[in-house]
């Protein structure tokens, strides 16, 4: 069997014949593979620009501020603190307001001592007011013993009060422990 060779290749031709529109169609999809245009997502660079510019305003805001209230404020030189008239009365007073403190972070605050905590911290605010305002009067007037001793005296009730707190509390809790085993 003889095959003619160019006549095989004559019908390999016709059949490898492209259609009209295969250059446009080629065209098209060189285009699309060589500029293929992705499309960045700039979220993250907004998140991040709002981020720094909420950031700015709150630091300039603060700075602001504290510019302000330093504008406001009297000269600190003009105020006598305990600790500049004797460090020893600074360490009492140190040391009652950490009683004090002490005491009220031991405290166990539940409904049925309620109404105590209550009265006791009107009490306590009362004589912290009471003792703010003799610290102005250190601070504007010259001291004087009777003002110190005021100072002291005020600590010394507000730690007693404290401690009667407590042992009331304690009383209640006694108590309703005995109510609770009858």
């Amino acid at each position: 069997m003889k095959v003619d060779i160019k006549q095989k290749l004559k019908e390999e031709k016709m059949l490898r014949e492209l259609s009209k529109d295969h250059r446009s169609v080629f065209e098209t999809k060189l285009k699309r593979e060589l500029h293929n245009e992705t499309k960045v997502s700039y979220k993250f660079l907004l998140i991040a620009a709002s981020v720094a510019i909420l950031f700015s305003i709150g630091l300039m805001t603060s700075i602001n501020q504290e510019s302000s209230v330093n504008q406001i404020q009297a000269p600190q030189s003009a105020k006598v603190s305990l600790e500049e008239f004797s460090p020893e009365l600074k360490k009492i007073e140190n040391y009652y307001l950490t009683a004090i403190n002490f005491e009220l972070a031991n405290l166990e605050i539940t409904e049925g001592n309620k109404l105590i905590l209550e009265e006791y911290f009107r009490k306590m605010n009362s004589l912290t007011n009471e003792y703010k305002l003799q610290s102005e009067r250190l601070e504007i007037d010259k001291i004087d013993e009777e003002l110190i001793n005021g100072l002291i005296d005020n600590l010394q009730m507000r730690l007693q009060l404290m401690i009667e707190l407590k042992n009331e509390l304690k009383k209640i809790k006694t108590k309703e422990n005995e109510n609770y085993a009858i």
